[in-house]
């Protein structure tokens, strides 16, 4: 077994406390640089208590017991945790059921009578491994949807700025023709922090732009040329 799958805590799911004791056992001899804890639950019900209260590596799930079967336990089991590495466990001559629990979800199987420490070894392998696939793929999903999500929040950030742009630079404009009027040294200088304000947000929103890879736009320049017009400085936003 490849040991680089650690294994801290087991569920044994089995109405037969005798089968658990000899499968704790052989877990205990096959795992033992691990030694992992073993949960036990008698039915269905009980194991699904246990998967909710705490964390756990790998589940042994008996298909015949009481009440609800090995099947509906681990369809439940797999819609809370999809990557839960569960290995059921069948009567010799089950094999078909052992079929459906792998269409199912289940990672591997064992048949009772038959469970020798090397084909409890590759079973545990072959589960963790198919585990940790599914969990490469599961982060791998994640990061692309983040990826995802921050492109269309930075291409949405980038077209506001784009478009406050005209506003912006009206506002500028009739900023610097009221500083040609004669005016107060009060309303002077509440103009020029005026301008200056907005010379600030006109940074910002040129900043954002080029963060998106917009065409910068020289919002909020002199909106005045040299004779004082305006007409040709205002920038045309689409």
């Amino acid at each position: 077994m490849n040991e680089a799958f650690l294994v801290e805590r087991i569920l044994l799911v089995d109405d037969d406390p005798p089968f658990q004791d000899g499968l704790s056992r052989l877990i205990h001899g096959a795992l033992k640089p691990m030694n992992p804890e073993i949960l036990r639950a008698g039915d269905g019900a009980q194991a699904l208590d246990c998967l909710a209260k705490q964390p756990v590596d790998l589940v042994f799930l008996d298909y015949q017991m009481p009440g609800m079967s090995g099947l509906e336990c681990l369809q439940h089991a797999l819609e809370k945790q999809p990557a839960l590495a569960v290995i059921m466990v069948t009567g010799a001559g089950d094999e078909h059921i052992a079929v459906e629990a792998m269409k199912a979800g289940a990672m591997d199987y064992l048949v009772k009578g038959s469970i020798t420490t090397e084909a409890f070894r590759r079973s545990t392998a072959n589960a963790l491994h198919k585990r940790a696939l599914m969990q490469t793929i599961e982060k791998q999903q994640a990061e692309l949807l983040d990826a995802e999500r921050q492109r269309v929040m930075i291409e949405s950030l980038g077209a506001a700025c784009h478009h406050l742009g005209q506003p912006a630079t009206v506002i500028r404009l009739y900023l610097e023709l009221i500083q040609r009027e004669e005016l107060s040294p009060h309303l002077k200088e509440m103009v020029l922090q005026c301008v200056q304000a907005a010379d600030r947000v006109a940074d910002i929103l040129q900043r954002l732009q080029e963060l998106n890879g917009y065409r910068p736009v020289p919002y909020l320049k002199s909106a005045l040329n040299e004779k004082g017009d305006a007409s040709n400085n205002i920038v045309d936003v689409p």
